[in-house]
């Protein structure tokens, strides 16, 4: 456990370059639901920074070891309903086990919460056993599969 150390932030835009290490870091094990490139994770952390409600960069001292993303705002395609979208949980694959996901996602509980949602749902990659078990460990269901993702949903 690391509670010393760690400290949460909101994001700032010269964070950028530390969020791509972070993300190709923690997709090292399945690279397929990553980013192929660093402008391709670029891109994408400018699309997650236009569809937060709620941005954090978990810093181990000063090392950004960590960030999550979730909108509010997020009407889901499937059945129109106004989610607590859990767009990124991605944290270096030397701090998985040590609560840092699990802290992540109370605070997305919480935010949801307060924003008056009762559900949060997120996409998972199918092969990644590790996430999946994790997630169903918090209470995530799974509520659709396709195009190898899993579409999971947890009742706040």
């Amino acid at each position: 456990m690391l509670k010393g150390n760690i400290q949460i932030h909101d994001l700032l835009n010269d964070n950028i370059n530390k969020l791509i290490s972070i993300l190709f870091d923690a997709y090292q094990d399945h690279p397929e639901y990553g980013e192929p490139t660093e402008k391709d994770a670029r891109k994408y952390i400018n699309w997650l920074k236009r569809h937060s409600t709620l941005f954090k960069i978990v810093y181990d001292k000063e090392c950004p070891i960590a960030f999550l993303v979730v909108d509010t705002n997020w009407i889901d395609k499937f059945d129109k309903k106004n989610v607590g979208e859990i767009h990124e949980l991605a944290i270096k694959k030397d701090y998985w086990g040590k609560n840092i996901g699990s802290m992540l996602l109370d605070l997305a509980f919480k935010h949801i919460k307060e924003k008056g949602l009762s559900t949060a749902r997120l996409w998972v990659g199918e092969k990644n056993k590790e996430a999946i078990k994790f997630y169903e460990k918090k209470g995530f269901y799974p509520i659709f599969q396709g195009w190898g993702w899993i579409r999971m949903e947890k009742k706040l």
